[in-house]
């Protein structure tokens, strides 16, 4: 069954009717079913669960929406690398079936009993056949990436309970849009009105209470102003179209304008985090800060949040609207007054129970509501302000005052000066394929904080249990004794090569790779497999000679945290139709390298060498005479480091990579530059020696 046969907005169906049509669509589908269609049914399920109030069904059918293909395409490599390794598994995976058949049906007539009698007699060919037994008892996190009765919602929170607790997990789901079947990409992808924030994982989420979601209105603007997502794409377009034609700077007119322009879509990139920031998420971009590394910090904010529920009264505030106050109050000193007011307004009147807003609506004086909504910010602020005061015999503008007198306090307080400046624990964030283009890293208020990027729960449990005895505190512990690297394989950006392999020679003497040309793919396979960081440098993610393309790591398991320098290196390809995304990430995941970072758009090599140099002195441990901030680079461009230079304080490290990456993208002055680096995998620490 098609989408656009039943989910479209031409035709109306009753709600009985609709949810029947949307269960047997969601319930009845082949074991390797087409992706986008499973996206959209998927989607829409949570939908329909989270409108019922049912947010652990909703959240499961949110976390099967996201790049379901790539899960299509990893469990065809598990098998083509298990069937390479055993020629006849192929064949007995299709015997095993029709033994299954044989034994579920133990009455069989008298001629096909002699014929199994022919065979069970004959001693020598059970004696063979039996060494080729099927073993199906495949580990949980391999049957969860497959689509069969293992994927199922008990499974989906024992993956949940079983991943790290440092980490909090939050995925970004787009709502399905039917215009998906009709459009091109290039059409539909800014047709995003609202976007759900579910936290999986949260400090102050438990057994009784989670994972939870919330609708967040997008592309919302203010009189003429372009909708936020037609500027993304139209920066990152013009963006571009300004560093292609570079090559053509032939004079000083030109070359002025070229960075007249750059300067303008650097400007232009810091208003969409602004915007994004301050009236996109507002208050909700607090649910997306990690957990507190010091946990009392966590109990004395739920103490100082709770007396003020019991000292107002609040009696009737629900466990979800309690932990969103938690997430914001924790966050309020880094959050405007605005940003707060208008959350909390948000938290109090559209989070509460739907019954009792059923209950107290009265609509005989609003002309815009009725009491058939399905969600209750569908209700106008007259009618919701109505409804909270008719369950906490409070006024709406009381209930803020007192949660704002909280913000107040922990922001001017002193003794709150520890959280203020208190270290959290990783994110990890699930992004939904249509959303994957914006900068979320770069936001001010996780900026500085470690976070990471994956496909899927799917995906970042493979990894998780794959490495799982190197997982320290919600940490890969690598080792740096091994390094590869490519640098320049086209031959046709020399001072980045100058630049990248004088870097290389005086910070990683010991790392051995390629310069100045490509490797075999077998070598480079081999080297994947063996690295323990393995660097690109050249245009693109290297393509299927360098790191990227289908077969990754080859047949092997990789280990490396491995760095893509090139433009778009990471980023999501989207093919034409309704063909799934696809990026160098993707085999790189799936053959298990724990981390890959890289570009989401189109950079230039000297700011890029900056960032990248930068990011690899922080993180990986050397023996070099002086800090890479130290050190002279006048010349660099021409493979020229100076070491004579006055003696300063030194340069603390920093071996956990995504706080390496926060810092290192200060090394660049470039806006596109900084909030292009992205990290996609688990979090990474090297070690200090």
């Amino acid at each position: 069954m098609e989408d656009f046969d039943v989910f479209t907005n031409e035709i109306e169906y009753t709600k009985p009717v609709y949810k029947n049509i949307l269960n047997k669509y969601v319930k009845e589908i082949p074991s390797t079913p087409s992706g986008p269609n499973y996206e959209s049914g998927r989607k829409l399920m949570g939908v329909e669960y989270l409108a019922e109030g049912q947010e652990r069904q909703c959240a499961f059918y949110f976390s099967e929406s996201a790049s379901p293909t790539l899960r299509t395409i990893t469990v065809y490599r598990d098998e083509q690398l298990r069937n390479a390794d055993n020629k006849l598994s192929k064949i007995t995976a299709y015997i095993k079936p029709i033994q299954d058949i044989i034994d579920a049906n133990p009455v069989i007539s008298k001629e096909d009993e002699e014929l199994l009698q022919l065979f069970s007699n004959d001693t020598e060919t059970n004696e063979i056949l039996n060494q080729y037994e099927y073993d199906d008892d495949l580990p949980l996190y391999k049957k969860y990436m497959r689509f069969g009765p293992d994927n199922n919602i008990d499974n989906f929170f024992k993956i949940l309970r079983e991943l790290p607790k440092e980490w909090t997990i939050i995925q970004l789901t787009a709502p399905y849009n039917p215009n998906e079947n009709l459009k091109l990409f290039v059409d539909y992808r800014t047709e995003i009105n609202s976007l759900y924030l579910t936290l999986l994982t949260n400090d102050y989420l438990d057994e009784d209470i989670g994972p939870l979601t919330i609708e967040i209105p997008a592309n919302v603007t203010k009189g003429e102003e372009k909708p936020l997502f037609e500027e993304l794409y139209s920066i990152l377009d013009e963006n571009y179209k300004t560093i292609d034609n570079a090559q053509f700077l032939n004079n000083k007119r030109l070359v002025q304008n070229y960075w007249s322009r750059r300067e303008d879509i650097d400007l232009r990139m810091k208003s969409v985090i602004n915007v994004m920031y301050k009236e996109w998420l507002g208050g909700w971009s607090s649910l997306l800060t990690g957990k507190l590394i010091d946990t009392k910090l966590r109990d004395r904010l739920i103490d100082l949040v709770d007396t003020a529920i019991a000292d107002w009264g609040f009696f009737k505030l629900t466990k979800k609207q309690k932990v969103l106050l938690y997430n914001l109050l924790e966050n309020s000193s880094v959050l405007s007054s605005q940003q707060i007011k208008s959350c909390l307004r948000k938290i109090l009147t559209e989070h509460g129970n739907i019954d009792d807003v059923r209950k107290f609506l009265n609509t005989s004086d609003c002309e815009d509501c009725n009491n058939e909504f399905k969600f209750v910010n569908e209700l106008c602020l007259k009618c919701l302000s109505k409804c909270f005061e008719r369950i906490h015999n409070f006024t709406l503008v009381d209930g803020i005052k007192a949660f704002s007198q909280v913000a107040m306090k922990i922001r001017d307080g002193d003794e709150w000066d520890d959280l203020k400046k208190a270290r959290r624990n990783p994110v990890i964030l699930i992004v939904d394929e249509m959303l994957d283009t914006f900068p979320w890293e770069t936001l001010p208020i996780i900026n500085q904080q470690p976070v990471s990027r994956i496909e899927n729960i799917h995906f970042l449990y493979m990894l998780y249990k794959i490495h799982e005895d190197s997982i320290v505190d919600g940490y890969f512990m690598a080792k740096a004794d091994v390094g590869r690297y490519v640098i320049n394989p086209e031959k046709n950006l020399e001072r980045m090569e100058l630049r990248m392999s004088s870097f290389v020679r005086y910070w990683c003497p010991a790392w051995s790779g390629h310069v100045g040309s490509a490797p075999p793919p077998e070598r480079l396979q081999r080297d994947l497999r063996a690295a323990d960081v393995f660097l690109y440098c050249g245009h693109g993610d290297g393509g299927a000679g360098a790191a990227g393309g289908a077969g990754g790591a080859g047949g092997g398991r990789a280990r490396a945290a491995v760095l893509l320098a090139g433009c778009g290196s990471v980023r999501l390809a989207r093919p034409p139709a309704r063909a799934p995304a696809a990026a160098a990430h993707h085999a790189l995941h799936g053959a298990a390298c724990p981390l890959v970072l890289g570009m989401l758009w189109e950079v230039t090599d000297l700011e890029v060498d900056k960032a990248v140099s930068a990011l690899l002195a922080l993180a990986v441990p050397s023996a070099a005479p002086l800090p890479w901030r130290r050190v002279g680079k006048a010349d660099w461009s021409r493979g020229v480091l100076d070491l004579n230079v006055e003696q300063r304080d030194p340069v603390p490290p920093e071996r956990d990579m995504l706080r390496a990456m926060c810092r290192a993208r200060g090394a660049t002055n470039f806006i596109m530059i900084a909030s292009s680096m992205v990290a996609r995998g688990l979090p990474v620490k090297m070690p200090d020696e």
